[in-house]
């Protein structure tokens, strides 16, 4: 999920001067944090399913369509929650890999120049550069530029050496591919993502019992 697994490593030659630096531990709350935005495509989906499925139960009880009521929606509803546990689960498990794999919580370091960004991750050294960045996110903690393969360099806004919103705009000039020039905010996406499941389920209940209570009724 985040981009120390991937790219090619710096060249050995000393870099200097970085433009803005961010360097910090990424432990369990730093990671979880960051995690925010593997719920972003979440939320927007359970928000989606829930008007789509809000739109038909209402149509089909209309119409007299009780079989579909009393089916679309308990089926949807058991898909968005398998996904969200999926989301949540996948969450943990990829916590727990990193911090095997490295034997500890690592440190990472991540320095913007002029013309590309350096990361260090414990002894690792690898770079990118501004033309691979495609999205902006952000979270409580996190700047996040998005790359390919759904990978993100993370730069921690409190260690900052100068402020968030300097950095920002630097990014939003040198990232020329990025079409959005805003920060998409996944503070709040597991939050969102939990609200609009619940609604869903709950349209779905309603839905099914009143699409069996309406079925009753229409064969005695």
């Amino acid at each position: 999920m985040t981009e120390n697994n991937v790219n090619v490593n710096v060249d050995n030659a000393e870099v200097k001067n970085p433009i803005y630096s961010s360097k910090f531990l990424m432990n369990k709350e730093l990671f979880y944090d960051f995690c925010s935005v593997s719920y972003n495509k979440t939320k927007k989906m359970f928000f989606i399913f829930f008007c789509l499925v809000a739109y038909l139960i209402g149509i089909n009880l209309l119409i007299g369509n009780y079989d579909i009521v009393v089916g679309f929606g308990p089926f949807i509803s058991f898909l968005m929650l398998l996904t969200y546990f999926r989301t949540k689960k996948s969450i943990k498990i990829n916590y727990e890999r990193n911090l095997i794999s490295a034997g500890k919580e690592s440190t990472l370091n991540y320095e913007l120049f002029e013309d590309k960004i350096v990361s260090h991750v414990d002894e690792l050294k690898r770079e990118y550069f501004y033309h691979q960045i495609t999205k902006f996110f952000e979270t409580k903690n996190f700047i996040l530029l998005h790359l390919q393969h759904n990978l993100h360099v993370t730069i921690e806004k409190n260690n900052l050496n100068l402020s968030v919103d300097e950095v920002k705009d630097f990014l939003m000039n040198k990232c020329t591919l990025v079409k959005k020039k805003k920060f998409i905010n996944c503070a709040n996406d597991k939050k969102w993502s939990l609200v609009f499941l619940v609604a869903l389920i709950f349209v779905s209940i309603v839905g099914t019992v009143l699409g069996l209570v309406l079925k009753m009724n229409s064969i005695f």
